[in-house]
């Protein structure tokens, strides 16, 4: 029939819908595809959330991050991947092993190489063979699917990475913005110029002002999250001082040798006093001063000087005071000097044989302003300021009634009254005092801040912290292959819609393809086959014969039929292959090539034990070395690697092997149908078997998809295999020497100052500053060490025991009382078998009450006794007592707390600066008595009457007036009332009831916080310093530690075992199969089968079947019970290779009938 008729014949394939896999319907591809669209609109969101926000999400510390959100993070996407790659794979297998079948059925025909086209087997050159046979369907599926297969699952795993980054989040946080009234601030400043109180100690001038920059601020608490690299950022008031000053030097003065037997006669032997002068020395004005004022000075010094030949400085400040002059006594003179507050001399003379051979006299008159501004502060971790952006139209001049300026000048006159070894120029000391008195005014002003109820304000916190972010490259990579995913479904979907399609079942098993070849194909194309001899033929003979040929569709007895025609000039004649010429035999049953991969198999597993081992065995100091690195960068790109190499090869295994187990049973004879000819091997998707009872596969077959099951969690595992680990490690140190002698105490609390305490226990407990060798939770001193750190490393941590020494109180709720005129109480204290009763009398005065709430206040007992002083404190907190007519309706609670000094041993880390991070106490470590246990007894027993009793006075020496302040209450009680009150509602915000439990806690962590805090900032008041030619070197530990991603144990020795049980199905595969085949080919291809069944019985009963389902060929195959057999034939006059019933089957016909067909149209 002519060609053009034999193509309106077949219409029929094209009105008709023929069978397509369920992989490649709509109902499957469409939601392949929104799988697709879910991953690719996911990774954007989530790249977009990390773009904007800085990460996805956030931690402090490295430790911090939980294994569960780093492994969520890196497994589910690896999850989704493996998902998509396998769902994908299903359908692309279809696409291939189905495209010679749809080649077929064009109208136009199709080239016979169709044919014998097998691109299962073929993963990495099937899209190289479809682009040049133009069968672009499985362009669209092949090249898809090994991009989703080699790369996917690596992109998607490191989609989410670890990285450090900025942090902003934005925090409410508390600051005291008041000063304090002027008259207390006059006791501070004189305490100061006194040498004593914090602004008398660079010690304690360190705690309150750790760095004193170049402005105060209000003090601020720092949030609880905070790490070492946290900034903090808020707008507040900043202060400052700018000192300027001017200069005049005369050299060559000569000093007048004091005779005043009077003012010489106590002098040490071989000591003297000059007496410099210098008169009117014209000082240049300041900038932006009076022009025309003339200011000169003149000064009169004398000085103390030995006889020694040396090279002295003398230096000397006065300021004036609030009423514009100097003291009496002054040692200099002016005139027309308003624009100055402050005048100082400094005297560089050298010395040799007792008498001045140079000297040089430099006076300075400076004029200090104090200012301040509104500004955006930031704040580092440790509450010193890192950087501030002032706003230039909020500047302006400090208000002297708000602060004491001339306290300022009192101090810087206490500072430079001394005498100098070392020579410094003019200039350097005018640089020097203008600094002094900056720094003075700014801890002097972030020193006087009431610790009153805080005010609440918005900061951005910036920390430097460990982010979860999303790989920007990765995530294009991965959305481009998902991209490309959805263009190729979209093709499939359009293409097969429209393809015709012969197929009325799944072609898959031998007897499908055999009843195809029976119904489909004319009787002429059969008889070529048989004539041509093909039986023996390798494939590639066949596809060499099948050049030239072309399969188009005719008619025949009234049917559309496939015929093969010759369409070269030129008809190549039959093959006639070599004997015993075959197809090779797959890479794993070849023994050279079986040989190499059992060997890469050992070498990986003998490669993850020992990088493994090596790591786990190796110290920190060895974690850089070459051979670490090795193995660190094996384990971090070897598995997921490996795993994708194993995973092909399995599957490729599985796949060869699927084609050929059909023909391995049918070789040796005498096989049923189930075994053979109705089983669908061309599913070759490992997995299907697994899940679908009715495609079960022969044992050999199932293992080995386990085998490429265990494959799968090997991928996975592979892309988790490093998790983020904290490692510890110890070392001994020498960095440690004892500092003070941990069995003695001596009692100089009259030589301390509470209020200082106070005031930096507010500091602490509002996380405003930190304190050196107290513990984390306030409650004790740890005993400190000197610690000499010779790295460049300031965050060194160390460990040792010392001991601590802290307070426990016992408290306990008084009853009730009514009041009339005052409140009183009586209760019972009892301590080291004496007991005594105390009273409290209250008198109602307006101190009592509170404009904000909650009201605490201290008192001491009544009475001249001492016991119950030092044994007890009482506690009276009322809840919203706005008037005392009220007093007996509002909620109080009433107090008794009886302290008892704790004196424990610790195991303490703490860090070069002497900042404890950990402590955990040592078990039976207590002290209780002895020598020891009655000096701190004693301490805490003068402690407790200074926390109730009354404050000291202070006098300046300098000046030569004194300031008590004794009749200010807010001194007696206020101070650690308002701290108790600060407390209670910072740690129970939700209480609208006074709750007495916990006003206890308050009241107790106020207590042993002030006592701890006391005995810091005062520690060489009263423990025993040890001279540093007795100090000893103290046992500890240097503390390091290893943070980052550390091969899991666990992970690597199931992947061992997935690579050893891969291994074994490796060789449990060559034994079982090797040369099991004897057959020249492995039918994979409709052509390859077709020499083999032309001349079969069976074909005839095949055709039959054309009309069945695919179950119903099956149950009628099964039904015959027929044995089938491929091999030799000829011994029953048939080919010498074919697949026909088995002539052992007494109930089978013997012999092979090649029936007689008509001449070829």
């Amino acid at each position: 029939m002519p060609l053009e008729n034999a193509q309106d014949s077949v219409q029929k394939w094209r009105a008709s819908e023929g069978w397509l896999p369920r992989t490649l319907h709509k109902t499957y591809l469409i939601p392949l595809a929104g799988l697709f669209l879910f991953m690719l609109g996911v990774i954007e969101l989530l790249r977009q959330y990390s773009k904007r926000q800085g990460g996805i999400i956030h931690w402090a510390y490295e430790e911090d991050l939980p294994t569960a959100i780093w492994g969520a993070y890196t497994y589910l996407p690896l999850i989704f991947a493996l998902l998509a790659i396998n769902l994908l794979d299903v359908c692309a297998q279809d696409v291939l092993r189905l495209e010679p079948f749809f080649q077929l059925a064009k109208p136009g025909g199709a080239s016979a190489t169709v044919l014998f086209n097998n691109y299962c087997c073929n993963a990495f050159t099937a899209s190289f063979i479809a682009f040049r046979n133009r069968h672009w369907a499985v362009l669209c599926a092949a090249p898809v699917s090994l991009i989703f297969r080699m790369f996917l699952p690596s992109l998607l795993a490191g989609l989410v990475v670890l990285d450090y980054g900025n942090w902003v989040e934005r925090k409410v946080v508390n600051t005291w913005p008041t000063i304090i009234d002027l008259e207390i601030q006059q006791v501070w400043l004189a305490a100061g110029s006194s040498g004593e109180g914090p602004l008398g100690s660079p010690e304690l001038n360190s705690f309150f002002m750790p760095d004193p920059a170049d402005y105060a601020t209000p003090p601020t608490s720092l949030p609880d999250d905070q790490n070492d690299s946290s900034l903090l950022t808020l707008n507040q008031t900043i202060y400052w001082s700018n000192m300027t000053c001017v200069s005049n030097s005369l050299r060559g003065v000569l000093p007048q040798t004091v005779t005043n037997s009077t003012l010489t006669s106590h002098l040490p032997h071989g000591q003297q006093i000059w007496s410099w002068n210098a008169g009117n020395m014209s000082m240049e004005n300041i900038p932006g001063g009076n022009k025309s004022s003339h200011c000169q000075i003149s000064v009169a010094l004398d000085t103390v000087i030995g006889s020694d030949d040396q090279t002295l400085q003398a230096k000397f400040w006065e300021p004036m005071g609030s009423d514009g002059k100097l003291l009496a006594s002054s040692a200099f003179t002016y005139d027309d000097c308003s624009s100055f507050k402050v005048f100082g001399v400094i005297v560089d003379m050298e010395l040799a044989a007792g008498n001045v051979s140079d000297s040089n006299v430099t006076v300075l008159a400076c004029s200090p302003t104090y200012q301040q501004a509104w500004a955006a502060v930031t704040f580092n971790p440790n509450a010193s300021i890192a950087d501030v952006d002032m706003t230039p139209s909020t500047v302006k001049s400090l208000d002297p009634v708000a602060f004491y300026v001339d306290g300022i000048h009192d101090l810087i006159a206490s500072r430079y009254l001394t005498s100098e070894s070392d020579v410094r120029l003019g200039n350097n000391s005018q640089l020097n005092v203008s600094a002094s008195n900056d720094d003075r005014v700014i801890v002097s002003t972030d020193s006087t801040i009431p610790w009153g109820f805080p005010t609440p304000v918005e900061a951005q916190q910036r920390s430097f912290v460990v982010i979860l972010t999303v790989a920007s490259k990765a995530a294009t990579v991965a959305e481009a292959i998902l991209a490309l995913g959805l263009f190729s479904i979209a093709a499939l979907t359009y293409v097969y819609r429209h393809r015709p399609n012969f197929l009325q079942w799944d072609p898959g098993s031998i007897a499908a393809q055999c009843t195809i070849v029976a119904q489909l194909f004319k009787s002429s194309t059969k008889v070529m086959f048989s004539e041509a001899k093909l039986h023996l033929a390798t494939t590639r003979q066949l596809r060499q014969w099948a050049n030239g040929k072309w399969c188009e569709w005719v008619e025949e007895d009234g049917e559309a039929k496939i015929q093969v025609v010759d369409r070269s000039e030129a008809s190549l004649a039959p093959p006639h292959p070599p004997p015993g010429r075959r197809d090779p035999m797959p890479h794993f049953l070849r023994p050279i090539l079986f040989l190499l991969e059992c060997l890469l198999f050992a070498a990986i597993l003998t490669l993850f034990g020992v990088s493994l081992a090596y790591l786990r065995w190796k110290n920190i100091n060895s974690f850089f070395s070459t051979g670490a690195t090795v193995a660190m960068i094996f384990l971090n790109f070897g598995p997921t690697a490996i795993a994708s190499i194993i995973g092909s090869f399995l599957v490729s295994i599985y796949r060869n092997l699927s084609s050929m187990e059909p023909w391995i049973r049918l070789q040796d004879g005498m096989v049923n149908a189930r075994q053979s000819v109705v089983e669908n091997y061309g599913i070759q998707t490992p997995f299907i078997p697994l899940f679908i009872k009715r495609h079960r596969r022969p044992g050999i077959l199932f293992a080995l998809s386990i085998a490429c099951l265990g494959d799968l969690i090997l991928r996975l595992l592979s892309g988790g295999l490093f998790t983020p680990q904290l490692k510890n490690y110890s070392s001994p140190s020498s960095d440690l020497s004892n500092l003070y002698n941990s069995s003695a105490m001596v009692n100089n609390v009259k030589q301390t100052d509470i209020e200082i305490s106070l005031v930096a226990t507010g500091r602490l407990l509002n996380n405003v500053s930190f304190l050196q060798w107290a513990s984390t939770d306030g409650k004790f001193l740890m005993v400190p060490f000197s610690i000499h750190n010779a790295s460049d490393d300031d965050y060194t941590v160390y460990s040792a025991t010392t001991r601590g020494i802290g307070a426990d109180l016992d408290c306990k709720v008084l009853p009730d009382v009514v009041a009339d005129h005052s409140l009183s109480w009586n209760y019972t204290v009892s301590q080291a078998g004496a007991s005594q009763t105390c009273t409290v009398d209250i008198p109602l005065t307006d101190d009592l009450t509170s404009r904000k709430g909650k009201s605490v206040h201290y008192y001491a007992p009544n009475g001249t006794s001492t016991f119950c002083q030092e044994s007890s404190i009482f506690v009276l907190a009322f809840w919203d007592l706005k008037n005392l007519t009220d007093i007996n309706e509002a909620t109080s609670t009433a107090l008794h707390c009886e302290p008892k000094i704790h004196i424990e041993d610790f195991h303490v880390e703490f860090d070069s600066s002497g900042m404890v991070q950990d402590q955990n106490a040592v078990s039976g470590s207590a002290i209780t008595s002895g020598g020891l246990f009655q000096n701190a007894s004693a301490v805490l027993a003068d402690f407790n009457q200074m926390l109730t009793g009354k404050p000291r006075n202070f006098t300046s020496h300098r000046f030569n007036y004194s300031t008590t302040h004794h009749h200010h209450p807010h001194h007696r009680h206020d101070w650690s009332g308002r701290l108790t009150a600060n407390t209670y509602a910072a740690t129970f915000p939700h209480d609208f009831t006074l709750k007495p439990r916990h006003l206890i806690l308050s009241v107790q962590t106020v207590y042993q916080t002030v006592f701890s805090t006391h005995l810091a900032l005062w520690k060489d008041n009263f423990l025993e310093r040890i001279p540093p030619h007795s100090a000893q070197t103290a046992h500890g530990d240097l503390l390091d530690s290893l943070w980052g991603f550390i091969p899991s144990t666990s992970l690597v020795v199931i992947i061992i075992c997935l690579l050893a049980i891969d291994a074994v199905a490796l060789i449990a595969v060559f034994a079982l199969r090797f040369n099991r085949y004897r057959g020249p080919r492995v039918p994979r291809s409709l052509g390859s089968l077709i020499p083999w069944v032309v001349q079969s019985r069976m074909l005839s009963d095949l055709g039959d079947t054309w009309e069945m389902s695919e179950r119903e060929r099956e149950r009628y195959l099964l039904e015959k019970d027929y044995k089938y057999r491929v091999g030799d034939f000829t011994a029953v006059g048939g080919p010498p290779w074919a697949l026909d019933y088995d002539y052992d089957d007494q109930r089978a016909d013997s012999g092979i009938e090649l029936q007689e067909r008509g001449p070829v149209d």
